[in-house]
């Protein structure tokens, strides 16, 4: 296990509620359950940029799950495409969850009667105002200790497995940038199984930065950081943030589309009979509806299952 610098912070939050923390590049923060299964959820901002935001949707791609791991990182939206954190420990009895949404009090309105009810979007909403964020800066969560599921036809289940988590688990998230973290304890375990039917407290520790968590971090980076696709504010066209609500049309705006308009250029490939006699079983299996869409696929399929990927960053 890597050591960790001193301990900076440490408080305990009760159901239902959450907290706004900083955690500094190389910092650790700890997210401990102190009286058995409890759901989190867990948001993420860049400290000095809130449009920079964790992507769960980005988080769950590139070679990652629906289930993060130990190793996994907590990527930024694109198009900044930064590594946030990285889980460091994680125990088996923490399922993890990339897939469901945060509980909303419509949620519960909807399927109980409930017009008012604890639920993850205004637990989220109330921690972050400490910072001047609003409700809308609120985004899909990573989920820990939450056992969901999914079917073989794509529907989700929140509610058929009950949550293994233990007293005294924990889980260590190291700060890949200044970040404000905000966990929260989920406000919908009363009422179904994410959390046993019961609400309890979980403890927050921040660790300053150590040799030991800085090498890691920066063995990070090197890793999964300085995308040459990656954007700052000072590649946007537009920049400003705006303050006005009602959408009008930019006078004189004028997309320009990556790559647009496409170049394309024909080739001709001269093919041995028993080339050809491939192409037309490529078809036959279904990879292709004529024998330019056969050669195409074929090459491509070949290309994606034998690449390497060649990080940007030189090892």
């Amino acid at each position: 296990m890597v050591s960790y610098g001193k301990p900076r912070f440490e408080l305990v939050l009760q159901p239902v509620s959450g907290k706004a923390v900083p955690v500094y590049k190389g910092e650790v923060l700890r997210i401990t359950l102190l009286e058995g299964p409890q759901c989190v959820d867990f948001n993420c901002f860049n400290l000095h940029d809130y449009k920079e935001r964790m992507s769960a949707a980005h988080t769950r791609g590139g070679g990652q799950a629906f289930r993060l791991k130990k190793g996994d990182i907590l990527r930024s939206i694109p198009n900044r495409n930064n590594p946030m954190m990285t889980i460091l420990e994680m125990p088996d009895t923490c399922v993890t969850d990339l897939l469901g949404p945060r509980c909303y009090t419509g949620l519960w309105e909807v399927k109980h009667g409930f017009d008012t009810h604890t639920n993850c979007q205004d637990t989220f909403a109330e921690a972050i105002g400490e910072y001047g964020l609003t409700p809308d800066d609120v985004h899909d969560s990573f989920n820990m200790w939450m056992n969901s599921g999914w079917t073989d036809d794509g529907r989700y289940l929140v509610d058929d497995k009950r949550n293994p988590g233990k007293k005294g688990d924990f889980v260590d998230l190291l700060a890949l940038m200044d970040v404000l973290a905000v966990p929260i304890i989920c406000g919908s375990g009363d009422l179904i199984k994410t959390s046993n039917y019961w609400l309890k407290p979980i403890k927050l520790q921040g660790f300053e930065a150590s040799d030991e968590t800085n090498k890691v971090t920066q063995d990070y980076l090197r890793r999964y950081g300085s995308l040459k696709s990656s954007r700052t504010i000072a590649d946007f066209r537009v920049k400003e943030i705006r303050t006005e609500r009602e959408l009008k049309a930019v006078p004189g705006y004028e997309p320009k589309f990556v790559n647009f308009p496409l170049r394309i250029q024909e080739v001709t490939i001269e093919m041995a009979e028993k080339d050809y006699e491939q192409v037309q079983r490529l078809k036959v299996r279904g990879l292709g509806d004529d024998d330019e869409d056969a050669v195409r696929s074929a090459v491509m399929e070949w290309c994606n299952k034998n690449r390497v990927w060649i990080p940007s960053v030189e090892e």
